[in-house]
């Protein structure tokens, strides 16, 4: 396991289980979870010792659920989704090389940038749909029977991790599947979070979160629309019960238009300008998340994410719920 370099100095990855990982760096993190829910799970208390005590980061605290994790078949599924994992890697090397086979065979409509633009994007759509949509329901599959699966999917990127609570944890456990597609003009996307039953927080069975982008490219205006949570009774993760709003993944959700000055290239399909940091955890899910889950669900994802400043443009933006 190699050791966490921070701006603190170094610090050792603690991988025994009696490891105190209450200050945990993302090191520490890393190899907790690769003991507590990648390669076996104790079959017997014993196993632990005595006087273990598990000591988790507030930020993964968790615990385990007997219905859906067993040691051997824990190992079983995990064994797939690395082949999941790997024909994913191959299905992308492939879409690079037919891409650019593509952009070759259609360099003349590159005239007219919105038609190229356009047509780019049904080939890319088209792509997506048969050869990597397969692996993903393959994976969503075999992943339902990993416990926590997305939960540590996102908690493994810095940047997701700073919007999920101790509160969410149990509401994302329900978390089944995230899936991505394009909205109807190209330049916007739609992202589906799937949940479980029975589900005590809400009756949705599913939460949407779409990004519409609208007008010219030059001056494009943003909408982020997200489903409306039928919450339980006294279940709403946002709000106390008496009505104040709080600190919750699941904001994630709210409907908001934003007024900030942003442009759409369509050559390097991204928007440009001051991006609020609503759509950037939108495209994390879309660009990180969604394709490399399996990586990150154990802790082997490069993270670049820059987490210093999550400050963006929200002072300019209209809540239009």
């Amino acid at each position: 396991m190699a050791d966490d370099h921070g701006s603190h100095g170094t610090k050792r990855a603690k991988t025994s289980i009696n490891d105190d990982v209450s200050d945990a760096g993302d090191a520490a993190i890393k190899a907790y979870l690769a003991y507590a829910l990648g390669h076996y799970m104790p079959l017997h208390t014993k196993d632990l010792g005595n006087n273990t005590k598990l000591s988790y980061p507030p930020q993964i605290a968790f615990e385990f659920r007997p219905d859906r994790y067993h040691a051997a078949d824990s190992k079983i599924r995990r064994d797939k989704l690395e082949k999941i994992h790997a024909d994913i890697l191959k299905e992308e090397d492939i879409f690079i090389k037919e891409r650019n086979k593509w952009l070759a065979d259609h360099g003349d409509l590159s005239t007219n940038k919105n038609e190229f633009f356009v047509k780019r994007c049904l080939w890319e759509t088209r792509f997506n749909e048969e050869h990597l949509q397969p692996l993903y329901e393959k994976r969503c599959d075999v992943a339902k029977g990993i416990s926590w699966f997305w939960h540590t999917a996102m908690l493994a990127n810095k940047r997701l991790r700073k919007h999920i609570t101790e509160r969410d944890k149990e509401a994302l456990y329900l978390l089944n599947d995230i899936k991505s597609r394009r909205t109807s003009n190209m330049k916007g996307f739609e992202l589906k979070f799937t949940f479980g039953t029975p589900n005590h927080y809400f009756k949705n069975d599913f939460l949407i979160k779409t990004y519409e982008l609208t007008g010219d490219n030059e001056s494009i205006s943003l909408k982020a629309i997200g489903t409306e949570i039928d919450w339980c009774p006294f279940q709403n993760l946002t709000q106390t019960v008496t009505g104040k709003s709080r600190e919750s993944f699941f904001n994630f959700f709210d409907t908001v238009t934003y007024h900030n000055r942003l442009s759409f290239d369509e050559e390097a399909d991204e928007l440009k300008g001051k991006i609020p940091m609503d759509y950037v955890i939108g495209a994390t899910f879309r660009d990180k998340i969604i394709p490399h889950s399996i990586m990150w669900n154990r802790f082997l994802e490069e993270d670049d994410s820059d987490d210093s400043d999550d400050s963006d443009s929200d002072d300019e933006s209209e809540d239009t719920r």
